[in-house]
């Protein structure tokens, strides 16, 4: 447990990487049971429960650098196949509705390359 706790604090928050441990423990520990527990972290996928809408909606900064992706398609240069949109990209607006905008103009782009 240990030496799985270190990996995921590695790469994880540590709240979060112990939870993760008490939450999805490996039943052995051998090499099958510890592919499993890393498929399931890489595979985990976060479903909100609800929002607090528009009126609440902000932006954060930071993100995939615009360098790294055609302007033209949102695709990765270096990965073919791989698009980014939205505010995971590095692009930061005023509020008021910018950020939708670019959100929805994005993945426009990128829905068209394909």
């Amino acid at each position: 447990m240990t030496a799985a706790r270190t990996a995921f604090l590695g790469i994880l928050p540590k709240r979060f990487a112990e939870r993760w441990l008490e939450n999805h423990a490996p039943a052995a520990w051998n090499n099958d049971a510890l592919a499993k527990l890393e498929k399931q972290a890489h595979q985990w996928v976060i479903t909100p429960a609800d929002t607090e809408g528009y009126e609440k909606a902000e932006v954060t900064a930071g993100g995939v650098d615009t360098a790294e992706l055609s302007s033209k398609t949102m695709e990765c240069l270096n990965v073919k196949g791989l698009f980014f949109i939205g505010e995971v990209v590095d692009i930061t607006g005023h509020l008021g509705g910018f950020n939708f905008q670019w959100a929805w103009a994005s993945g426009a782009a990128a829905g068209r390359a394909l």
